[in-house]
């Protein structure tokens, strides 16, 4: 059993060995022990366990998860949402599937369910989760971070018709590396301009879809090449001989670079059972939008959810989803506005 903590405060501030932060890397994890937390990295500091707010850390030192983000592009950080909030954020998710959606795919396909910040506090802590947020502003070497589109939870339905099939098409990396939107897709090698930060609601398992990718096609650093969407995908063999599964448990994030090339494979859900996620695009603040934000902030804004939330959690919602996106610093590439290479990226596949 897991045995490290994050410890806060009444803002929802993390107690680290220095004092308090609103993000967490190693300084921050603790361990219980009897009435007291011990500080993993100096046993000296030790806290009354009756004088703060105690949530379980994921498994490892933060640095852990970012060593691994930095060597492969990819990681999974694990205990982002417990057993209970995932029950409860199916339930409602499949309230407002009810209420909005009855005309909905029930096989061979995904759905989204929209506003999730609006009906779930829930997804609102799992994604401000302090060593996420560590996490992700390491990795794009920045402290100004936002999502490039509300967090959009998506149902992969069981495979029904699709059972047996190699689709065509589905291979792409992700917002902002479409084609089009750097000066002559010209992708730097650093920093980073975009990370996928994706909640898995359900496991991500080899028998329900889990995403399929080429593990460190990040640092090749174009676009799939046309014949990677042709013939249908056949893990092992031929140009996907190297092609994998991202899987993970229920609860955790799939953490990977943007520029990883992935694909959606509807056609490999045969769990009989719907497969939740919660999608979410990352980049620096003056990246532009992906998609219109200011609706879905709003009735984030007007639900009940923020009251939910600690003052840091707000904070960090207000910045991700509800503020205008920065203007761009003088020394980046000026990216193009993602509605004109909208036709390029369909035509690219």
């Amino acid at each position: 059993m897991n045995d490290y903590w994050l410890l806060f405060d009444g803002d929802g501030m993390c107690r680290t060995i220095d004092g308090v932060a609103r993000k967490a890397d190693d300084r921050a994890i603790w361990r219980r022990d009897g009435d007291s937390f011990v500080a993993v990295l100096d046993s000296s500091k030790v806290l009354p366990a009756a004088s703060v707010t105690a949530r379980p850390a994921p498994a490892r030192p933060p640095s852990a998860y970012l060593e691994e983000l930095r060597e492969f592009g990819f990681t999974v950080l694990d205990g982002l949402l417990a057993a209970d909030a995932i029950a409860e954020l199916k339930r409602r998710a499949y309230r407002e599937l009810e209420i909005h959606q009855q005309d909905a795919i029930e096989s061979d396909g995904r759905i989204g369910i929209q506003n999730s910040l609006a009906w779930s506090a829930d997804a609102a802590r799992a994604l401000t989760n302090p060593v996420a947020v560590w996490l992700l502003e390491s990795y794009l070497a920045t402290e100004s971070i936002h999502f490039c589109h509300p967090p959009g939870v998506t149902a992969m339905r069981p495979t029904r018709e699709l059972a047996g099939t190699f689709p065509d098409e589905g291979w792409h990396s992700d917002y902002p590396y479409h084609p089009g939107v750097f000066p002559d897709d010209d992708w730097p090698e650093a920093p980073a301009y975009g990370l996928q930060f994706n909640l898995c609601v359900d496991a991500f398992t080899a028998d329900n879809a889990a995403t399929q990718y080429l593990p460190m096609s990040h640092k090749k650093r174009h676009w799939p090449p046309r014949e990677f969407n042709l013939g249908g995908t056949r893990m092992g063999e031929g140009l996907h001989r190297d092609v994998a599964q991202m899987t993970a448990p229920a609860g955790a994030a799939l953490v990977y670079d943007a520029r990883m090339w992935h694909r959606a494979c509807d056609e490999l859900n045969s769990s009989d059972e719907d497969r939740f996620a919660i999608l979410n695009a990352v980049a620096p603040n003056w990246v532009l939008a992906f998609g219109p934000k200011r609706a879905s902030a709003a009735r984030y804004l007007a639900s009940a959810t923020p009251a939910l939330l600690t003052a840091r959690e707000r904070r960090d919602i207000r910045r991700f989803v509800c503020d205008r996106t920065a203007a761009a610093p003088a020394d980046v590439p000026e990216l193009i506005r993602p509605e004109r290479t909208l036709e390029r990226f369909r035509r690219a596949g």
